[in-house]
């Protein structure tokens, strides 16, 4: 019941908060309606303007597609993986003021003093970042998903783009993206007490993202389901391995202590 008492007070203080409410909106729409209309305007230009990409086919699913065909779905398969971009983003972006914004206004201070238990304390913070970010990016991925069917040339760049491995990293990683950026928000709650050095602090979750943003553009890598399984289970064992540490380092008494 205590959780359940922070978490609702929790997101009835972030909707109070219009500046942070925005800071919320506008990462998944970007994410999602920009490369819709990247793809689409693509998809209307003539064949020989799109034949000199130079793209190594490494996916067989990108087989026997004409100029236009293959740069709608190169670049629908680059742009969904952005998808994976929102749960980090949103979660880092909640926690930190979650954490330190409340840290700063003073009003985290009266909570950690209260009886409740720090285990309990920082699981409803998690939960008030992860729930609406993990969300969000399932209804952006879903956005996507549907305006990819619509506007696309052919149901075979759809198909390419859409393919289950693109589903199973969205559903199954997000959480575990959310949790480690979340993570890193708690285990520098202590030390900080500016909730845009914790943001930038949780852009460090970013850079695997973008390696595999990269490695797939460059051929090198060709996303499947049980690459995605795997990758799920290693991001899962990292969120964990994250948490443990996050609460071990999380200073209770220091916060109390010791306002700068």
């Amino acid at each position: 019941m205590k959780i359940l008492a922070i978490l609702w007070k929790e997101w009835l203080e972030l909707r109070r908060e219009r500046s942070l409410m925005i800071s919320l909106f506008l990462p998944p729409i970007l994410l999602t309606l920009m490369p819709i209309g990247i793809i689409v305007a693509l998809g209307g230009t003539p064949d020989d303007d799109t034949s000199k990409l130079g793209i190594a086919l490494a996916d067989p699913t990108l087989a026997g597609m004409s100029a236009t065909e293959l740069g709608q779905a190169v670049l629908g398969k680059q742009f969904s993986l952005l998808m994976l971009l929102t749960p980090v983003l949103l979660s880092g972006i909640i926690a930190a003021y979650s954490i330190v914004g409340e840290k700063t206004s003073r009003t985290l201070e009266p909570l950690l003093a209260s009886p409740i238990k720090t285990w309990e304390l920082l699981l409803a913070k998690c939960l008030t970042a992860l729930i609406p970010s993990v969300l969000a990016a399932w209804a952006s991925g879903a956005l996507f998903a549907t305006g990819i069917g619509l506007t696309v040339n052919s149901p075979r760049v759809a198909a390419a783009i859409l393919n289950p491995a693109w589903a199973t990293v969205l559903i199954f990683c997000s959480p575990s993206l959310a949790l480690i950026a979340i993570a890193m928000c708690v285990a520098i709650s202590s030390r900080v007490n500016d909730p845009r050095s914790a943001q930038q602090i949780t852009a460090v979750a970013i850079i695997p993202l973008m390696g595999l943003f990269f490695a797939q553009m460059a051929g090198v890598l060709v996303l499947s389901v049980p690459l995605a399984l795997a990758a799920a289970l290693g991001l899962a064992l990292l969120a964990a391995a994250a948490l443990w540490a996050s609460v071990q380092l999380f200073q209770r008494e220091t916060i109390l202590t010791r306002w700068k």
